[in-house]
């Protein structure tokens, strides 16, 4: 590993309570949800109605007509947040040697409602009704390729599929990669669409969501815990060797400088309980990050909303903090947003990044029962003053993957 450091110059976002990084912090610092009743389709004979669904998209603003209809509705979130990321950066790639720029977009399903709606239209009114882009519109390697073809990226370039855990590891991996030297920036993140009839029906009956239509219903940590609540959108994040950005006068949000990756081993269900190997990620990010806990801002916790998972995440935090956990602010901000898998830990990493900038922690909402025998000191119903310089973003998924990424403020 090299002495070269990552750091973040560009953001962008598609979220249930706002498109683009500015109408996103307003809402998010408020504790304004997006969690609303599912409008883009019928949910009359659903176990689930509510979601964090993105309204207000209008994907001509983004990409011409040609393409939208030869794309996902996730590629076309990412899409929307690479521009606006690119933009927000100042970067200019026609300046860059393109084959120094990479991509890497997590997704979980992929373009999944594209292909529903593709083979819906195959069983109805036959062969000719196919798209012949349905086989490439449907793969999670789509959103990499399309924003490397939009802006002739020729460099390093992946796709993690990590379940809920993608967008940590998107940003991990590139912050790895240009650690290394394997290039000099990297637009990163994740993205996914979760909001389609047939995707809803599956995750009712994976006992991982809150059934019925109470938009106030995901509630980690509380004792009414039942569930996480869906949602949909995108994240990106130009990452920068800092000599390569300072030297084009780019604006600076933070630096990634830890990663820890482990897994429970305990099954393809729920995460261990234990919280064990999740501490060890935890560590694994302090230590490669230098993290004095003194310094932590806050932790972003994954809170999945069911009782068995937020022991084990509780037992982690405890393992490595001990009595001082009760000093340490943590918040769930996805409470405003559902769970968007692929893209959710970006999007926490998008929040971190302009809680730092702001000096303000956002607020996990619904959560006014908190479980006494966790003795968080969670943030709840509203924002509070930062202080620190660290934040660190948590996140879980099936198989019994853990990853933490430690984000620090850079001072100039």
């Amino acid at each position: 590993m090299t002495g070269r450091r990552a750091i973040i110059t560009g953001l962008g976002v598609v979220a249930a309570n706002g498109i683009g990084t500015e109408a996103f912090w307003d809402a998010t610092s408020l504790g304004i949800s997006g969690i609303r009743p599912i409008s883009r389709f019928s949910t009359a004979d659903m176990l689930m109605s509510v979601a964090g669904e993105v309204s207000d998209f209008v994907i001509g603003d983004y990409i011409e007509r040609k393409l939208a209809n030869r794309t996902d509705r996730s590629t076309q979130y990412a899409l929307a947040a690479v521009q606006e990321a690119v933009q927000d950066a100042a970067l200019v790639l026609a300046d860059e040697n393109r084959q120094r720029v990479g991509a890497v977009i997590a997704s979980t399903l992929g373009g999944m409602e594209y292909v529903l709606q593709q083979f819906q239209g195959l069983y109805t009114r036959g062969l000719r009704a196919m798209s012949a882009y349905t086989t490439i519109a449907w793969l999670q390697v789509a959103n990499v390729g399309q924003a490397s073809i939009h802006y002739g990226i020729q460099g390093y370039c992946k796709t993690p599929t990590h379940d809920a855990v993608g967008g940590l590891d998107a940003l991990g991996l590139a912050y790895r990669a240009i650690r290394r030297g394997a290039a000099d920036v990297i637009i990163a993140g994740g993205c996914e669409d979760l909001l389609e009839p047939t995707v809803l029906l599956t995750f009712a009956h994976t006992g991982d969501c809150v059934l019925g239509d109470d938009p106030n219903a995901y509630r980690p940590f509380d004792r009414r815990a039942a569930g996480l609540i869906l949602g949909e959108g995108a994240g990106i994040c130009i990452l920068e060797d800092y000599e390569h950005a300072r030297k084009r006068g780019a604006p600076i949000y933070g630096e990634i400088v830890g990663f820890g990756q482990t897994n429970d081993a305990h099954g393809l269900r729920a995460p261990s309980s234990d919280g064990r190997h999740y501490a060890r990620a935890i560590r694994l990010a302090m230590q490669e990050g230098e993290v004095d806990p003194r310094d932590i801002a806050y932790f972003s916790l994954d809170g999945r909303a069911l009782p068995a998972s937020d022991d084990g995440e509780v037992e982690a935090l405890r393992l490595v903090f001990g009595e001082n956990l009760e000093q340490l602010p943590v918040t769930v901000p996805r409470t405003m947003l559902g769970h968007s898998y692929g893209a959710a830990g970006t999007i926490d990493a998008i929040t971190a990044l302009l809680a730092l900038r702001h000096g303000l922690i956002p607020p996990t909402i619904n959560c006014e029962q908190l479980n006494p025998d966790y003795r968080l000191n969670l943030v709840q119903k509203e924002a509070r003053t930062l202080v620190g310089s660290t934040v660190l973003l948590g996140g879980r998924g099936v198989g019994g993957a853990n990853v933490v990424l430690a984000i620090k403020k850079v001072e100039e």
